[in-house]
């Protein structure tokens, strides 16, 4: 039997030297077929004067599809079904009551140390969560997602990924844009923001990690997820995964050209018009 703790309306399970958060399971928003939005279920979350609708937020298949990928690959925490967590009855009625009739268990970030991570530097950290992210489409990955152990990042919340809206790697990038507007810069655009050659290294090697998934696991990690429309999500990581390389050198591509006219166009500004004009001819 475990240890429930509400803090600040946050409910968390402790059980065997290890805490969990418990997030209330909701269904999806959002129709796979043509990714028409339920306007009735699909209630955005506002960010000053921007809106960034809910699609599969708090989605508990959606997490546990991208953390069974991301695990020994990426540093990620573990998302449990409560039948992976042997409850007893009272457990699960106080549970329920405390979170909805529905819920799921992701693991506290602060529960791991660098040593039971797979990427103890921070910079191939980050180039491996980037090379992932983009394959299973998570834009929000940014430092609200993020926690630090001894000053390496380990990332949890992932049920912003696998939205079949950006499935096309265009419309990612504009969602990417779109949430660095509203205040959550991905982690993917702040990799571009100080791009070098080692971190070009780091990301060849990450796609060649992922290029190296089978099929089999693809399909076995699906069906372990119970995600509905399993044959879907199963397509979408196959197809993203024979894509890596070219994905990820468009998004590469996209950022750092806006990096680049951004730097241009700060030194137009720190030097004369007259001496810019004549150096750009």
């Amino acid at each position: 039997m475990g240890q429930i703790i509400v803090e600040q309306g946050i409910v968390k399970y402790k059980k065997d030297g290890a805490t969990y958060f418990v997030k209330r399971h909701f269904a999806p928003s959002i129709d796979f077929a043509d990714g028409r939005r339920d306007s009735a279920l699909d209630k955005p979350r506002r960010y000053g004067t921007k809106t960034i609708p809910e699609s599969f937020f708090s989605y508990g298949p959606i997490e546990k599809m991208v953390s069974s990928l991301g695990s020994g690959r990426v540093n990620v925490v573990a998302i449990k079904f409560k039948s992976e967590m042997d409850l007893d009855a009272d457990e699960v009625s106080k549970l329920q009551e405390l979170v909805g009739p529905d819920f799921y268990f992701s693991r506290s970030g602060w529960d791991y140390t660098p040593e039971s991570l797979p990427h103890r530097d921070p910079e191939i950290a980050l180039g491996f969560q980037v090379v992932f992210d983009i394959l299973v489409r998570n834009w929000d990955d940014g430092e609200r997602n993020m926690c630090v152990v001894q000053g390496v990042p380990v990332w949890f919340d992932f049920g912003a990924s696998l939205d079949p809206r950006c499935q096309n790697i265009y419309r990612f990038i504009l969602k990417l844009e779109e949430a660095k507007e509203a205040g959550r810069t991905s982690s993917i655009i702040r990799y571009f923001e100080a791009y070098s050659r080692r971190r070009s290294q780091i990301l060849k090697r990450a796609i060649r990690v992922f290029e190296g998934i089978h099929l089999w696991e693809i399909r076995a990690i699906v069906e372990g997820s119970m995600a509905e429309m399993p044959g879907f999500f199963a397509e979408y990581l196959a197809r993203n995964v024979s894509q890596m390389a070219e994905e990820v050198d468009i998004i590469r591509g996209a950022f750092l050209r806006q990096k680049g006219e951004s730097d241009v166009s700060l030194i137009a500004e720190m030097m004369p018009r007259e001496t810019y004009l004549r150096q750009t001819k």
